[in-house]
């Protein structure tokens, strides 16, 4: 790991990092089974699932208000910490099935990363170091501690996921006592300022580093489809990619405990994926380089793909997990070529817009379709047509991005800092 991450500057950032991975990690690979467990029909936790993919995109603009201009980072993401515990204690007693509190996770949640993103941009300032290897750092931590917390849920039941989840909260809010940060308005800063602050802040993987939107800008949508003629048809492409892609994520985890998996399973999957973003987040920036922009996002898509397809098959629960790892490799490569290609057909001034609309169509709209769509198709047909569906989606779309993602990748992939 690059000892950047041990400078003074650095070290209370990376404990943060750190340990908001092993946090999630108690809490995010067990939501859809435990409903499915309760007696939460399919159709019910897709519902559940679009519920909650829209109150965190209505919440995540919230958290980056109360961040910036009213509270402060450090205290909004407190707040964003004990809230969100306070939801996953709730969703583990299971009153209504643990719905309601599935929910105020959801809200709380969105807020989480974001504010740890903008915390961590302060202390990169200071060492001009790589935002992708500070998030390395929550990948490794969540992926090895996936496979621990699945172990502790399957030996001591569900209800253990809210004291895990309590614990880590309160880890985390220890590393956040005497944290001091400081951070201007945007408006007193000049734009060539702020793209220096962008570059300098994320080195290689700038582009990834504002995808988060941690700076939200509003009233600037239609002058962003106005100045880039290429966006719309590039949202559209990420819709469509996004209702695969959505349609396994919602629903991959059901499907391992359908064919006798157990949480440790579906933790082990988790763990596989989330150990393959890992040197793609380091190496971001260099593999859209050498590859170019369309060949990376269309080798995500056909990973994906193949991914879905295989959950298609009655097979064993080790099979599934093993072949996570192409999640992990299709999440990577389409998330690199989406924000790159973003910052190639979007305007400067205007970038901060193009990278929310993105992560609304994406993670908001696709998601909230899928999750419902996703639903109805496993309860009446069964995980097969589901899976299928998303694999025909996902690799079906390759034609479509090789045509729409025709960008300079010189431009869109900076030189590392």
């Amino acid at each position: 790991m690059n000892l950047m991450l041990l400078r003074p500057g650095m070290r209370r950032a990376s404990y943060l990092y750190l340990m908001v991975g092993i946090m999630q990690a108690c809490y995010l690979p067990f939501s859809s089974i435990v409903f499915r467990d309760r007696g939460v029909s399919f159709e019910a936790i897709g519902l559940v699932g679009a519920i909650n993919s829209i109150l965190a995109l209505t919440a995540a603009p919230i958290w980056g208000h109360l961040g910036d201009a009213t509270l402060g980072r450090v205290a909004a993401f407190r707040l964003a910490i004990l809230t969100t515990a306070i939801g996953v204690f709730a969703f583990a007693a299971g009153p209504f099935a643990g719905i309601p509190g599935s929910m105020l996770a959801a809200f709380a949640g969105a807020g989480i990363v974001p504010l740890l993103d903008a915390i961590g941009m302060e202390r990169l300032a200071e060492v001009k170091g790589n935002w992708g290897t500070l998030r390395a750092v929550t990948s490794g931590s969540y992926a090895a501690s996936s496979l621990l917390s699945g172990v502790a849920v399957v030996a001591g039941g569900v209800l253990l996921i809210g004291p895990l989840y309590t614990i880590g909260s309160l880890i985390v809010l220890a590393g956040t006592i005497g944290l001091r940060i400081t951070h201007r308005p945007r408006s007193a800063a000049t734009e060539e300022e702020l793209e220096a602050e962008r570059s300098e802040l994320a080195g290689g993987n700038a582009e990834i580093a504002v995808a988060g939107n941690w700076r939200d800008r509003f009233g600037t949508v239609s002058l962003a489809f106005a100045q880039s003629p290429r966006l719309l048809p590039f949202l559209l492409l990420s819709l469509l990619m996004n209702l695969g892609a959505g349609l396994f994520y919602a629903y991959g985890s059901l499907r391992i405990q359908e064919v006798g998996g157990d949480a440790s399973a579906v933790t082990l999957a988790a763990t596989i994926s989330a150990s393959v973003e890992i040197p793609f987040f380091l190496i971001g920036g260099a593999v859209a380089m050498r590859f170019g922009m369309r060949a990376v996002y269309s080798v995500g898509l056909i990973a994906l793909g193949l991914c879905s397809l295989g959950y298609a098959f009655d097979v064993s629960p080790l099979f599934l997990g093993i072949i996570r790892g192409l999640c992990g490799v299709g999440f990577a490569c389409t998330l690199l070529g989406s924000v790159l290609t973003i910052r190639a057909i979007v305007p400067l001034a205007l970038q901060a817009t193009g990278q929310a609309l993105f992560q609304a169509v994406s993670f908001g709209l696709a998601v909230s379709i899928a999750s419902i769509v996703g639903g109805v198709l496993y309860g009446e047909l069964g995980a097969p047509p589901l899976f299928v569906l998303s694999g025909v989606i996902l690799i079906g779309s390759v034609p479509f991005a090789w045509r729409i993602l025709r960008v300079n990748d010189a431009e869109a992939t900076p030189a590392s800092s």
